[in-house]
C-alpha cells in the first residue's frame, strides 16, 4: 500500500507556482519567492520521508543555499560599488598626489584611485558571481528534480531536470537563464502530474529509463 503525499504535492505546486511569479512581482516579488522556495522544501522534506528518499530535499536545499548566498554577496558588491561612486572622505577614493615645488618648476598631479574602474571591475564581479551560483544552483536542482521523477515516475520532473541542466552548461550565454526558466515551468507540471499515493523505496532504487540525456 502506497503512502499519501497529496499534501506534499499540492505545496510544492503552489511553492513553484510563487517562486517562479515572484521574480515578476514589484516590491514584494522577493518575499513571494521566498515563501514559494520554503514551500517547496517542506514538500520535498515530506515526501522524502514519506518514501524513505531524502535526495530531493538535500539537493535543493543546496540549491536555495547558493541562491541565498549569491544574494548576499551581490548586495555586498553592489554596495561597495556605490561607496566607490560618492566619495566621502580625502583619502577614501579620491586622493590627489602633492609636491613640494620650487619657483620655475613644472608640476604634473593626477589623481589616484578612480570610482569609475571601480564600478566596472564591480560590475564585472557581480556578473560572474551570478553566472558561477547560477550554475551551482541549477546543478543541484537537477539532482533534484531527478531524484524526483525516479521517485514518482512523473517525466514532467524529468524534462525539468533536462532544462537545468543546460541552462548550467550555457548560463554564461544569459540563453541558460530562460532554459533555467523553462525548467520551473516543468517543475510546476511535475507536482501538478505527480500521484498523490507514493510507494516507500529506498534511496538506491533507480527506474532503467531514469538517466538524464
Amino acid at each position: 500500500m502506497g503512502v499519501n503525499v497529496r499534501s506534499e504535492k499540492n505545496l510544492g505546486m503552489w511553492g513553484s507556482i510563487l517562486a517562479l511569479l515572484g521574480g515578476f512581482v514589484p516590491y514584494i516579488g522577493s518575499v513571494l519567492a521566498l515563501v514559494g522556495l520554503v514551500l517547496v522544501l517542506v514538500a520535498l522534506h515530506g515526501i522524502g520521508k514519506a518514501v524513505g528518499d531524502d535526495r530531493p530535499f538535500k539537493n535543493y536545499l543546496y540549491a536555495l543555499i547558493a541562491a541565498i548566498a549569491m544574494v548576499i554577496v551581490i548586495i555586498a558588491v553592489v554596495f561597495t560599488a556605490f561607496l566607490s561612486m560618492t566619495p566621502l572622505t580625502e583619502t577614501s577614493f579620491h586622493v590627489e598626489e602633492v609636491h613640494t615645488i620650487e619657483p620655475g618648476e613644472t608640476v604634473i598631479t593626477h589623481e589616484v584611485g578612480g570610482g569609475p574602474s571601480l564600478l566596472v571591475g564591480s560590475i564585472a564581479l557581480v556578473f560572474l558571481l551570478v553566472i558561477a551560483v547560477v550554475i551551482i544552483s541549477a546543478y543541484f536542482e537537477m539532482r533534484a528534480w531527478n531524484a524526483m521523477y525516479e521517485i514518482t515516475g512523473t517525466k514532467e520532473f524529468r524534462d525539468a531536470a533536462n532544462w537545468f541542466k543546460w541552462g548550467a552548461i550555457t548560463a554564461i550565454l544569459i540563453v541558460g537563464l530562460l532554459l533555467i526558466f523553462i525548467a520551473r515551468i516543468f517543475v510546476i507540471l511535475g507536482f501538478s502530474n505527480m500521484p498523490e499515493e507514493l510507494e516507500e523505496r529506498g534511496p538506491t532504487e533507480v527506474p532503467i529509463d531514469s538517466p538524464i540525456v
